[in-house]
């Protein structure tokens, strides 16, 4: 389990003041180091501003681009969620054109749509794929299959059912597949490397005549910073996951226990 994966179990107002926390420490830290210096040499502001310049666009757009990469990965699997309870509610159509009556395929559909809310959804606490979706989901084929192979069956009703149970697969695997995309560790790792470059050249950069204003400046950027990257940790959480992966998934069954 990465760092990232154990602070996403945590609740986010602790995964924030643990980073405000380092954030502070780090600026402190440095800070100390710099009353070393001679406060009237001012010699090398010049380079100090410009490193600061171009170490806050960089961890600026490493935040921006981290924040938007978990965003769109929420979006998507979010997304195949909703597209594969549209490819099952297909299916069911399609059978229920061909045998109104039967419902083996509708009992396995709900089988299957429990075993998701139960393994794949993140409401245990994890979200993987799970052997016991995986076992119902073939036997919403063996379902299917069986109906096909009831006499009197046409050729073209047969061969929309078939197109709906492969869509219907199709659409299993890239929800499952959505489901192990996350964050690059190395992206991470580099945003986290940045937020402590930033810190270390606020608590290293000469405080001029006001030490507590250099200390002000401190703290509001680490509060920033630590922002940052609660946000990312927060979108990349089973907490916020969850809620929207699961509702379509719950529609599904609801819309399967009243027929």
């Amino acid at each position: 389990m990465t760092i990232l994966e154990w602070l996403s179990g945590v609740a986010w107002p602790l995964v924030f003041l643990t980073f405000l926390v380092l954030c502070i420490l780090t600026v402190e830290v440095f800070s100390a180091v710099s009353r070393r210096f001679d406060p009237k040499d001012r010699t090398n502001d010049n380079i100090g501003r410009a490193a600061l310049g171009f170490l806050s666009s960089a961890f600026i757009f490493v935040g921006a681009f981290t924040i938007i990469t978990a965003w769109t990965e929420n979006a998507t699997l979010h997304a195949a969620a909703e597209h594969e309870v549209v490819v099952a509610e297909t299916l069911l159509r399609e059978i229920r054109l061909i045998t109104p009556a039967d419902s083996t395929v509708r009992l396995a559909l709900w089988d299957y749509s429990e075993a998701v809310l139960r393994g794949e959804t993140g409401t245990g606490g994890e979200l993987a794929p799970s052997t016991e979706a995986e076992d119902a989901f073939v036997m919403v084929e063996n379902a299917a299959i069986e109906v096909l192979e009831q006499p009197g069956i046409g050729t073209y009703r047969a061969e929309e059912v078939l197109d709906s149970l492969n869509d219907l697969k199709l659409a299993r695997e890239e929800r499952v597949g959505e489901l192990s995309n996350k964050i690059a560790l190395p992206l991470v790792l580099l945003l986290l490397v940045m937020a402590a470059l930033n810190l270390a050249g606020i608590g290293l950069f000469p405080s001029g005549t006001s030490r507590g204003l250099k200390r002000t400046f401190g703290f509001v950027l680490a509060i920033a910073i630590a922002a940052m990257l609660t946000s990312v940790v927060l979108l990349e959480s089973v907490q916020f996951i969850q809620p929207r992966l699961t509702l379509p998934v719950e529609s599904l069954v609801s819309d399967l226990r009243g027929r």
